[in-house]
């Protein structure tokens, strides 16, 4: 797999040997990005189920300000701190953290992010739904006025709905469906 453009363009990353972890296929991320590239620039960047870390590194290497990573998986936590390492990502960019999304999401109370991205095994996504996340999402503040959520599912799966976010695309790569809300209040 590898970084599709900006400062670590072309670059390569390492991905966990696991079963549990479907990554952003290149094309996807280069479509995803395409869409977010006015909003990537000096962005506070969030990748929720963040696996490799390959969607957080793209977001860097477009331009974002910082990325903080949450990931479940300790052998994907060390995948993604050696990724970080072999692309010399400077350490006041980027922030890991071990836990699970959908705890701590509930939890966080830090400063909010103008861009978030979830990407959650694709039936633990289909189980939860994204309606529940976009509340808790702008409940906490986690992502300011004005910012996006963008969520990586399968292409069958419903789009969801929340007061407050208003879905700006809804696009469908193959088996993978990309949906971006913008936070309104």
């Amino acid at each position: 797999m590898r970084i599709t453009g900006g400062e670590y363009g072309g670059r390569l990353l390492s991905v966990p040997k696991s079963d549990s972890i479907r990554p952003t296929q290149d094309r996807v991320r280069e479509a995803l990005f395409s869409i977010l590239q006015t909003a990537i620039a000096g962005a506070d960047f969030l990748d929720l189920f963040a696996g490799s870390g390959a969607v957080g590194f793209e977001a860097l290497s477009r331009g974002a300000r910082r990325a903080v990573f949450v990931e479940s998986d300790r052998e994907h936590l060390a995948t993604l701190n050696a990724n970080a390492r072999a692309l010399r990502v400077p350490p006041d960019r980027f922030e890991t953290v071990c836990a699970d999304a959908y705890r701590w999401l509930k939890a966080y109370s830090g400063p909010g992010f103008s861009v978030a991205f979830a990407d959650p095994p694709y039936a633990l996504g289909r189980e939860n739904g994204y309606a529940g996340v976009l509340e808790t999402l702008a409940a906490g503040n986690t992502v300011v006025v004005g910012g996006l959520f963008a969520a990586e599912m399968t292409s069958v799966q419903d789009v969801a709905e929340a007061a407050g976010w208003e879905l700006l695309r809804d696009r469908v790569y193959g088996k993978t469906r990309i949906c971006i809300w913008r936070r309104n209040k």
